[in-house]
């Protein structure tokens, strides 16, 4: 299963787009898109083109500390089935992974997670701890993370368009 990660899109429909063409000509078209807040709505307006490269693929966001109330319907954190690796989403702003990971790690174990994906720091990183913290950096600025799982194995992709 292939899955495109974004965050922080901020509205930014189009870089949106741009990324989704540019991840799928380079790693082959996602299954599934993840959007890890702030812009949470934006891949519902790029969904023509996510349907365009791949007409099964569907999308899955959670709330960030910029999205106003037409996200008010949209999760602050969610766990996603991806073949056998359940991962934990979050922008993370609740969880305060400006100074620290240790609550983001802690609440996606609870979960029984073994990947974390988050955002709002606007930066890209991977670390590996008890589970798999992942953040794809902003896509306001051309950052995403391919991320592929066969079975319960992720294989990891953190590019700039």
């Amino acid at each position: 299963m292939r899955l495109l990660v974004v965050s922080d899109s901020h509205r930014d429909v189009r870089g949106l787009e741009r990324i989704l063409e540019k991840s799928a000509a380079k790693y082959g078209p996602p299954d599934l898109l993840l959007h890890c807040g702030d812009g949470a709505l934006d891949p519902q307006a790029a969904e023509k083109t996510l349907l365009a490269l791949n007409p099964g693929a569907h999308w899955v966001s959670v709330r960030g500390n910029c999205d106003g109330e037409s996200c008010a319907h949209i999760p602050w954190e969610r766990v996603v089935q991806a073949e056998e690796a359940r991962i934990f989403m979050a922008h993370g702003h609740g969880l305060a992974v400006k100074s620290t990971h240790l609550l983001l790690e802690e609440t996606a174990r609870e979960h029984g997670c073994s990947i974390a994906l988050f955002g709002h720091t606007h930066e890209p990183f991977m670390a590996m701890a008890s589970v798999l913290l992942l953040n794809p950096g902003a896509a306001r600025e051309g950052c995403y993370l391919s991320l592929e799982i066969r079975g319960d194995r992720p294989r990891i992709h953190l590019d700039h368009v």
